[in-house]
């Protein structure tokens, strides 16, 4: 069964080893809380990712999640990694509403499914602009977008106090809006113009599933999630590749690592039992 989850999103993100890696869609990491009674708040914050969910009863919930991501332009090394834009700066925020309910007694595997609206803005700079002998400015380079966003994430996990796992299967479809290209970004790549400017031409579609890890003691963990973004649409605009060149515009896949911290009264429950 794993094996189904993992080996489509593996091939997804492969086919853009061959992407120039600027990215106006950056996923935010998926917020997988596992909460398992009501007033049970559960909150995470990384580097990029802040995030909070919190149970009003014994089977509903609310979340907010926020992201900044910042890569300073001025990083000049062609050497860029496979799946990161060294220059990506921007990020979002949304808020969502959702179901839990543990699946046995002891109320160790917790199943839950959120939905939820949200906007945000990328932009990021062709690495043109820092080749020797170039004319422009910064915004002869640019590359902006602007998103909303609505998702379906439901999710299964294991809670313990020590240690939780959660994989959740996340659903986004964005609508793009507001998109810029600098007149001298990809100026020798007409395919990547073109391309550039049909991501607002239609509503996109992502499957986007995390695998999370959380390990501690009850209130504080350290957390880590692996997560991809995988398009299921092609628009078919480059026949060289497997992919479409539109989708190269979206970064494939992220990991992160923070901390999260856990406030609820089944923590003395568990050790009473």
């Amino acid at each position: 069964m794993l094996k189904t989850f993992i080996t489509p999103c593996l091939l997804g993100a492969a086919i853009f080893l061959g992407a120039c890696n600027k990215h106006i869609y950056v996923p935010n990491t998926v917020n997988a809380p596992l909460l398992k009674e009501q007033y049970e708040f559960k909150g995470s914050v990384s580097p990029t990712n802040y995030q909070a969910a919190f149970a009003i009863t014994n089977h509903i919930a609310v979340m907010a999640n926020g992201q900044y991501v910042f890569r300073p332009f001025g990083n000049n090394n062609d050497n860029d990694d496979v799946f990161v834009d060294r220059y990506a700066k921007g990020g979002l925020f949304e808020g969502g509403i959702g179901f839990f309910s543990p699946l046995d007694v002891k109320k160790r595997m917790v199943f839950d499914v959120y939905t939820g609206l949200g906007s945000g803005s990328f932009k990021t700079l062709d690495a043109a602009y820092h080749d020797e002998g170039n004319t422009g400015n910064v915004n002869d380079y640019l590359l902006r977008s602007h998103f909303s966003k609505f998702f379906v994430q439901p999710s299964i996990g294991f809670v313990h106090p020590a240690i939780e796992t959660a994989f959740s299967s996340r659903f986004s479809v964005v609508n793009f809006y507001n998109m810029y290209l600098g007149n001298k970004a990809f100026e020798n790549d007409n395919e990547r113009r073109d391309a550039f400017g049909q991501i607002s031409q239609k509503t996109r579609f992502f499957m986007e599933p995390a695998f999370t890890f959380r390990a501690g003691y009850k209130y504080v963990k350290f957390q880590m999630q692996l997560s991809f973004a995988v398009p299921l649409s092609d628009d078919g605009y480059d026949n060289r590749y497997d992919e479409s060149t539109v989708n190269k515009y979206f970064q494939p896949v992220s990991f992160g690592l923070g901390a999260s911290i856990n406030i609820a009264h089944w923590y003395d429950n568990f050790h009473k039992k």
